[in-house]
């Protein structure tokens, strides 16, 4: 299995490398040590192998499928979890997901359940198309969050339709995304319930949560972004008020209201790395763990 990753946790190595035999990431020429950081633990564990791309100057979402796409085609495994740096897979989920292409031999697409997190507040929850057979018409779509058909395969089907009216009403009816990828129901492509979903945290600490607001507002052009930053920034040092107008703003964006009694996923519900993150009330940043990377030797 092949993984495009970009790092943000040490941590996810401990959470994906147990369900690969090959892991690849992409690492943007970033200029914070992230490039040593994991070049030391690709000397750690032969599965992980480094690979370093520009990202395109022009600010787009597109552009994160297009350097996935890039490390999309150096897997050299029969299947591909593509999987990104603040997505953290449960523990309990690796034997499941590890054991789908002998489940499910016949399926080429599996969505799995997500859940969205800003710290231990969830507002939002839905299934991502990201585990795949590795064929050339699959690619990372939209802001690589999902999988679809490539421009190539989508034009030859076209083309075959002129020739096979059926397979063009075929189309009409569904669409070409949805007959090859994106259904649940289609016998190509399934919804796989996971004893624990994937957790996708936003951030874990108010620092890096106005980071990523900024950084977003940088390459995406969101300036709705700017608004939330004045709103939760005199909030940094009130963890809790902090966390709960964040976690407001984005239900109200996405229109997920969740009550009281779900709205917060509880410490012992989350994977064990992050537990260990959450549990250290001084902690203000992610850090490169020693333990860590002792772990990646075994893994």
């Amino acid at each position: 299995l092949g993984v495009h990753f970009m790092l943000r946790m040490v941590g996810v190595f401990e959470a994906v490398l147990p369900v690969c035999d090959e892991f690849l990431i992409s690492e943007g020429y970033s200029s914070d040590g992230t490039f040593e950081v994991v070049k030391n633990i690709a000397k750690l564990n032969k599965k992980v192998k480094v690979f370093r791309h520009e990202w395109p100057s022009i600010r787009r979402y597109s552009a994160i499928a297009e350097v996935t796409n890039l490390i999309r085609a150096k897997c050299s495994g029969n299947y591909i979890f593509s999987i990104q740096a603040n997505e953290i897979v449960h523990e309990a989920a690796i034997e499941h997901i590890r054991s789908l292409p002998e489940i499910c031999p016949q399926v080429n697409t599996f969505s799995f359940p997500f859940i969205h997190l800003a710290r231990d507040r969830q507002f939002y929850e839905d299934y991502r198309l990201r585990f795949s057979k590795n064929l050339k018409n699959i690619v990372a779509v939209c802001d690589a969050w999902t999988l679809g058909p490539s421009e190539d395969f989508t034009k030859s089907e076209t083309r075959r339709c002129l020739t096979h009216p059926k397979r063009l009403k075929q189309y009409i009816n569904k669409g070409i995304e949805w007959t090859y990828a994106l259904q649940a129901e289609s016998p190509l492509s399934r919804a796989i319930y996971l004893s624990k979903p994937i957790y996708r945290y936003w951030a874990l600490f108010p620092k890096d949560y106005l980071e990523k607001c900024q950084k977003h507002v940088e390459m995406f052009g969101l300036e709705q972004l700017s608004r939330v930053i004045e709103t939760l920034k005199d909030e940094v040092h009130k963890p809790e008020v902090f966390w709960q107008k964040a976690a407001s703003i984005r239900r109200d964006e996405l229109g997920f209201y969740y009550p009281d009694t779900l709205g917060t996923v509880k410490f012992e519900d989350h994977p064990k790395l992050i537990q260990g993150l959450l549990s250290d009330s001084k902690l203000t940043s992610y850090y490169v763990r020693d333990e860590a990377l002792e772990s990646v030797k075994d893994l």
